[in-house]
């Protein structure tokens, strides 16, 4: 079954005075299930795709079809709330809210939530921070957890909602190796034993190799 389908992906960046394309006619389709890698040279139009992937960003020409539904058809607020309920992200820089405690910032997907309460929301957060071995750091404030324990904090706001898809930016981007290792095995756990659709955007070459495809592009195009 196809999560991801991609058809003619084109986007073009314009201002008055350059016209600047970062996609070029990409076609693409993620099953349920697979771990996929994208990878290419910085500028190549990777974290592009990966926003338009994620509805954070749409194609000047092309089709972008997420759980057979196509995107193009949705309204702004139909939008949010279908990138709510079906995708999970997890960024290099990890975007924590520094104010607020790992709890806090995990929950943050599951306020826009309608029908979830309070009850059920602090549940599914105590159950993801174990998962993820966590739940000692739950009232911890981001400055107070290594680089390591911030990314698996990212993760865990990014799977509590249940997503069928997770999309990672460069995740282990800002780690140590030894730390880069344990997240991408926390990301390949999620994969087989949840069975989480994932798309990673990496330069890490022996990280990519441990996933099911690589998707190699240059200029804006996939090149194998």
């Amino acid at each position: 079954m196809a999560l991801i389908e991609l058809s003619g992906i084109s986007k073009v960046y314009r201002t008055k005075e350059i016209e600047t394309t970062a996609l070029e006619n990409v076609n693409l389709t993620v099953n349920k299930g697979e771990f996929l890698s994208i990878m290419g040279p910085s500028g190549c139009g990777k974290s592009t795709l990966l926003n338009i992937i994620g509805l954070l960003d749409k194609p000047t020409t092309g089709t972008v079809r997420l759980l057979d539904t196509d995107c193009s058809t949705l309204g702004d607020n139909a939008l949010a709330h279908f990138r709510n309920a079906n995708l999970g992200f997890v960024f290099q820089s990890f975007h924590l809210i520094p104010s607020l405690s790992v709890a806090d910032n995990v929950e943050l997907p599951l306020i826009y939530r309608s029908g979830l309460s309070a009850a059920e929301r602090h549940e599914r957060i105590d159950k993801v921070l174990e998962r993820l071995g966590m739940s000692h750091r739950k009232n911890h404030l981001p400055a107070q957890l290594s680089g390591g324990q911030c990314q698996r904090v990212a993760i865990a706001r990014a799977i509590v909602g249940r997503p069928s898809i997770v999309l990672a930016d460069e995740p282990t981007g800002n780690l140590d190796s030894k730390m880069g290792a344990e997240v991408m095995d926390l990301l390949k756990s999620l994969n087989k034993e949840d069975g989480i659709t994932i798309v990673m955007v990496t330069h890490n070459e022996a990280q990519a190799q441990q996933t099911d495809r690589i998707v190699r592009f240059f200029d804006g195009r996939i090149i194998s």
